[in-house]
């Protein structure tokens, strides 16, 4: 797919034909489509297809006739039957007359350039290209807070969650929350590095306006680059928690077949014993099976009493005292304490 834009009373306007100081974006481009930009532009095909391949290095390259830019964009994607977080090499093209972008995938930060504000962003003009480029890079910066804002509110559902019920699904969705942003931390650090680069040539920043722009694509992407730190610690530590989750359960599940496990052994022995074909005592009473059955529950009683005095046949009288007084101590309805000045508990 490819669109051209180009600029009509101050406005950017759709248009078919390329000319002078217009905007190309192509997404997932044919082979048709290239050759037509390459023939047009006179732009190597390398720098066109270049953005193609998911697994291409964020880069700046520089000729007499273009400019090139190559960084990754993130992307929402649905995998395994849910919504995920990718990132896709996006390049940007500048020449003399043109802006080329170049995505595999349909980009929200830059299918959506005329869309919203942008802070400090003047209006979209494509005949000031190097502005055009830094308002780019100042949305794809954005897009990534915004898609970091999601992946917290995700974790926080899953976390909501797991309070009731602990799920491996729980699990599984932190793990590939954690990949995510694995992906995020290294396309944000290598994007951040060209940015800093982009600062260190004056064909990107021309005028103070410019500068300030820059400074705040550079802000926007060290503060998502902090959001996914901050954010892959809190998502490993909550990870770690259904893990525990998971395995006390497991121990608790196995105690207490361990405990049923003991306490009907001892029946077992008992008619195990008894049901032996030699002579025992009072085998010749008529009523013997009673007083056996007896004997084994009386046993049975003892076994319980005596793990449930040692705090393993449930939990410890301590641990029932401790949840009894928190049942007790809680906070009062009503109108909030901190409102009255200081904080009030009631018994």
């Amino acid at each position: 797919m490819i669109d051209v834009y180009a600029m009509e009373n101050g406005h950017p306007v759709k248009t078919e034909e390329i000319g002078a100081d217009v905007w190309i974006n192509m997404v997932n481009p044919t082979a048709e489509e290239i050759d037509l930009v390459q023939r047009t532009l006179g732009i190597d095909r390398e720098a066109l297809t270049a953005a193609l391949d998911d697994e291409e290095g964020s880069r700046t390259e520089a000729t007499p006739e273009y400019t090139l830019i190559l960084i990754d964009a993130p992307v929402r994607e649905w995998r395994n039957g849910r919504e995920e977080f990718a990132t896709y090499p996006l390049s940007i093209t500048v020449t003399d007359t043109a802006i080329v972008t170049v995505s595999l995938m349909d980009l929200f930060a830059v299918s959506n350039m005329f869309s919203g504000k942008a802070k400090n962003a003047s209006a979209v003009n494509f005949c000031n290209r190097p502005r055009f480029v830094l308002q780019i890079l100042y949305r794809v910066a954005m897009s990534y807070q915004a898609d970091l804002k999601y992946i917290e509110v995700k974790r926080m559902a899953i976390e909501e969650s797991i309070r009731k019920a602990t799920r491996r699904d729980d699990l599984f969705e932190l793990h590939e929350l954690e990949s995510n942003l694995v992906y995020f931390k290294t396309s944000l650090s290598v994007n951040a590095s060209i940015v800093e680069r982009m600062g260190k040539q004056s064909r990107f920043v021309s005028s103070e306006d410019d500068r300030e722009l820059l400074d705040d694509v550079q802000i926007e992407t060290s503060q998502a680059l902090e959001m996914t730190d901050t954010y892959s610690q809190i998502i490993k530590g909550t990870r770690q928690l259904v893990e525990s989750d998971l395995n006390n359960s497991l121990a608790i599940v196995m105690k207490f077949l361990t405990i049923i496990t003991l306490v009907l052994s001892i029946p077992t022995m008992m008619f195990s014993y008894y049901g032996m074909n030699i002579q025992l005592p009072l085998s010749e009473y008529d009523h013997m099976w009673l007083l056996i059955i007896g004997i084994t529950t009386a046993l049975c009683i003892l076994v319980m009493l005596f793990l449930r005095r040692g705090g393993l046949w449930r939990r410890s009288a301590a641990t029932e005292r401790y949840k009894c007084q928190s049942r007790r101590w809680q906070r009062p309805s009503g109108p909030s304490p901190e409102s009255r000045g200081r904080t009030r508990y009631t018994r």
